[in-house]
């Protein structure tokens, strides 16, 4: 009887402790996220510094390497921008990062390399070591470096006709007169640079935004977030959706090297915008994730646009200034919205 008791005890404790081990592990995984996106803020602080403006959401094109790739070499990461800066010889110039690039031009020694930058992945996600999507057959799949990790997008209307709906803030800066005239209305930090030259094979890039562009202030701008990825979906990019299919969570972990339109949203993720997927072109009202926001819908657009992370309740964003806030999923949708355009002119602080 009394070695029952004992076992008894010891089994009551074990069940008390285990508990506390798991709660201890996730604030060290979560601790260990925010420092990630800690030292994104610092490579493109590292960044602004070089070339007094922020690096681009990409250059001249979706095709084209991502804020991400931009700022290797200021996340002591200087090989693998050597690898995306260079020519591959496929018509489409420097900075590359689709299709032929990464499926044909390179090895699997530097898929992996591309693949594995530690602060680009958060550990609550998944764990260390190199994750790419890789589609052998369909060349036009969005395949790359996966990561956990988003720039803020918002995209804001000066009236009834004159928008562009989210997905297309990185669209190629050579299409109509009206794509063109509608850039001014992408108010977050991260915009397309466009060709020095008017070329767009020899490399050179205009820069649009810099800190100064944030006239409400750096400490009250989102600068990068946890990206969304559902449970059960890491790992897997589908850029083949149709119909009403295509808000299914299938287009979230693709490649962060990689813009990303409509099915395929990947390294960017809609905070306020114009056509978000819902009916009438409404705001996603709810841009960071919360707990049925998880649940198998394909119409719940937050599934693939929006922000989300595995620590309960909560996610990480980087502010301009270099900081790291916690923000809870029920924060305000005109708090979020207001932090993330930079010149709506309103006075928003977070607690």
């Amino acid at each position: 009887v009394e070695l029952l008791v004992v076992i008894a005890i010891i089994g009551v404790l074990i069940a008390l402790l285990l508990p506390a081990v798991q709660a201890a592990r996730e604030a060290a995984r979560r601790m260990q996220c925010t420092n990630h996106l800690k030292q994104i803020g610092l490579g493109i602080h590292s960044f602004h510094d070089t070339r007094n403006a922020m690096p681009p959401s990409n250059f001249f094109d979706e095709n084209r390497s991502t804020v991400f790739g931009f700022i290797y070499p200021y996340i002591e990461q200087p090989a693998l921008y050597d690898i995306i800066e260079k020519s591959y010889d496929t018509g489409w110039g420097k900075f590359v990062t689709f299709k032929d690039m990464f499926n044909t031009k390179l090895n699997d020694a530097e898929r992996n390399a591309l693949g594995s930058v530690p602060i680009y992945k958060c550990p609550s996600k998944r764990s260390p070591g190199s994750v790419y999507f890789y589609d052998s057959t369909n060349k036009e799949a969005k395949s790359g470096p996966q990561g956990d990790y988003a720039y803020v997008v918002s995209v804001k209307s000066s009236g009834t006709t004159d928008f562009i709906p989210w997905w297309d803030h990185g669209v190629d800066s050579r299409k109509t007169d009206k794509t063109k005239f509608a850039f001014h209305l992408v108010d977050s930090p991260f915009q397309v640079a466009s060709s020095e030259s008017g070329v767009w094979t020899d490399g050179s890039m205009r820069f649009k935004v810099s800190f100064a562009s944030c006239t409400d202030g750096l400490s009250n701008q989102l600068f990068i977030g946890e990206k969304h990825i559902p449970i059960g979906r890491v790992g897997k990019c589908d850029s083949t959706l149709e119909g009403a299919a295509k808000n299914q969570p299938n287009s979230g972990d693709c490649s962060y090297l990689l813009t990303g339109v409509w099915k395929s949203p990947a390294s960017g993720r809609n905070i306020s915008s114009i056509g978000d997927g819902n009916d009438g072109n409404l705001p996603l009202q709810h841009p960071i994730a919360r707990g049925n926001d998880f649940k198998e819908d394909i119409y719940n657009p937050i599934r693939s646009y929006g922000f989300g992370s595995y620590h309960a309740g909560v996610c990480p964003f980087v502010m301009g200034d270099g900081s790291v806030r916690v923000l809870s999923s029920t924060t305000q949708f005109s708090v979020l919205e207001s932090l993330s355009m930079m010149t709506d002119g309103k006075a928003i602080s977070l607690p």
